[in-house]
């Protein structure tokens, strides 16, 4: 599948009714601690302005909004921001949580704008890392932190013979099964599969003038948690 924005808005647009569910499902929970990592990380003070990337139906906007964050969201799927706003009024951040759709290889703020950004499991679906990684450090004040959350493929054997099971043939089948979309689940396989290896996540990070802080296998290599500063 291609990575145009149309084309992964519109995908988007058709899971998100059971977006969160799977989430939980496919992860056995364990989204809730990486995400918790990534924020923990970002040592986010009241009052931080903090871009959520990919921001999808919210969870790592919630959990920066707890400690005092005030959070702009950006993400291509309209259906996914209206989730993670209904989640924000009820847990009594309204006022704290913005949404705006757009790509995040063509932002719309200002150079400088925020301290901090954040983005769990959406790197792998831009067009280019480069450009998005440009685009973040015009954004990022000066020292401006970014946390990225991605999955990634365990490298000790026999764990990951198991994982590459699990991902290649039960992970689509039980998306298919509870959002009726089969395409989109083979995509979410084939984009951990082709996704590179940390260690070139760091080159290119590093590439595009950010200082690697921290680089962290989570569970067993299944998701890579990258802490970066913009210099």
């Amino acid at each position: 599948m291609e990575k145009k924005p149309s084309i992964m808005g519109r995908m988007f647009d058709r899971i998100a009714p059971t977006y969160d569910r799977l989430n939980t499902i496919f992860s056995f929970s364990l989204h809730k601690a990486w995400r918790k990592a990534a924020i923990q990380a970002l040592e986010i003070r009241r009052d931080d302005l903090v871009l959520d990337i990919a921001s999808g139906t919210g969870d790592m906007a919630l959990m920066a909004m707890r400690r005092g964050g005030k959070v702009i969201g950006i993400d291509l799927s309209c259906p996914m921001l209206m989730h993670a706003m209904a989640k924000a009024r009820k847990q009594g951040f309204g006022t704290e949580y913005a949404a705006v759709q757009g790509d995040a290889l063509t932002m719309p703020f200002h150079n400088d704008t925020f301290k901090t950004a954040m983005m769990a499991f959406g790197i792998r679906n831009v067009q280019n890392m480069e450009i998005f990684l440009n685009e973040i450090h015009r954004v990022l004040t000066p020292r401006g932190r970014l946390s990225i959350l991605e999955f990634s493929m365990p490298e000790r054997l026999p764990f990951r013979w198991l994982y590459l099971v699990y991902l290649t043939h039960v992970m689509p089948c039980i998306g298919f099964l509870i959002s009726g979309d089969y395409e989109a689940y083979r995509y979410l396989r084939d984009s951990v599969k082709g996704f590179p290896a940390p260690e070139i996540v760091e080159g290119i990070m590093k590439g595009r003038a950010f200082r690697i802080i921290q680089s962290t296998k989570l569970s067993g290599g299944i998701c890579h948690l990258y802490l970066v500063e913009k210099q």
